[in-house]
This record gives C-alpha cells, sequence and structure tokens, in this order.
C-alpha cells in the first residue's frame, strides 16, 4: 500500500508540472481552485439553457448584481457588499474578459448565444487582482468562446 501512495503521489507531481509547463488554465476536479474561483464547463452551460451569455451569468454567478437601465440594456455587473461597506469607484465593478480581450460594453453579453461559449472562469477579487490587475479588485470573468481561444 505505500507503494501505490507514492505512485500516486508521483503522477499528481508529473500532472502538475505538466499543467504548469502548458499555457492552459487549471482544470480543478470539483471546478472549483483553492482560491475560491470557479470553472463552468460547456456540459454545464448547455444545461442552464440560457438564450445569451449575460442571463446565463445571472444563473451561473449569483455573487454578482446584474444591473441594466430602463430599456434593459446592460451597464454594470457589481459584486454584493453590505451596507456598511466603503465603495471606491469602478472598484465594485467585475472586469468581463471574452478570449483575452476586455470589455468596456456589457452589451455584448446580451448578444452572445451561449452556444458559442466553451467555458467560463470565475476569479475572486483576491486571485482577480493577482492575475490581472488592481483594476480586478471586484473579480473577473473570463469567457472562453469555441471559436477563438
Amino acid at each position: 500500500m505505500r507503494h501505490s501512495g507514492f505512485a500516486t503521489l508521483s503522477l499528481a507531481a508529473c500532472f502538475s508540472a505538466v499543467a504548469c509547463a502548458s499555457n492552459q488554465p487549471l482544470r480543478y476536479a470539483e471546478a472549483t481552485s483553492p482560491y475560491g474561483d470557479a470553472i463552468i464547463t460547456g456540459d454545464e452551460i448547455d444545461a442552464q439553457h440560457a438564450p445569451n451569455a449575460w442571463d446565463l451569468l445571472k444563473k451561473v454567478a449569483p455573487r454578482y448584481n446584474y444591473l441594466v437601465d430602463r430599456s434593459g440594456r446592460a451597464i454594470a455587473i457589481a459584486r454584493q457588499r453590505g451596507k456598511s461597506s466603503i465603495s471606491l469607484g469602478t472598484s465594485e465593478s467585475a472586469m468581463v474578459i471574452v478570449d483575452n480581450a476586455r470589455l468596456n460594453s456589457l452589451e455584448l453579453l446580451q448578444n452572445m448565444p451561449t452556444d458559442a461559449i466553451d467555458r467560463i472562469e470565475l476569479l475572486s477579487s483576491s486571485h482577480g487582482t493577482s492575475v490581472e490587475g488592481t483594476g480586478a479588485s471586484a473579480g473577473v470573468i473570463h469567457i472562453h468562446t469555441r471559436f477563438g481561444s
């Protein structure tokens, strides 16, 4: 039994070395990472039956508030905070990245069909800041399309 444990440990070390050597993001067995992040796979996306990426995010990422203007256009994705929290300007808006390009207008999400999405990675505020910089203090939503990345 000791040898099989060592073999399992060695195999895990080899897997992590290969995963770190590649440019592909790590996939976690439970679709979560040690940072509190989440990965929504294509199968989970298909199971939601959402018409577009905006409605899909509202279902799979309830940690955010999805704000629209009077005509129904997407204007912001803000993290939920307590009443005594201090808001520092745009630090409350989540950063949305589609195929490694940051979105300036969230209306694109209302026009993006869910069939085009391969996976979504949700990064927490601490991990998002370490990966994308200080503009990601409310978290990061990475959308990988089937055609782009």
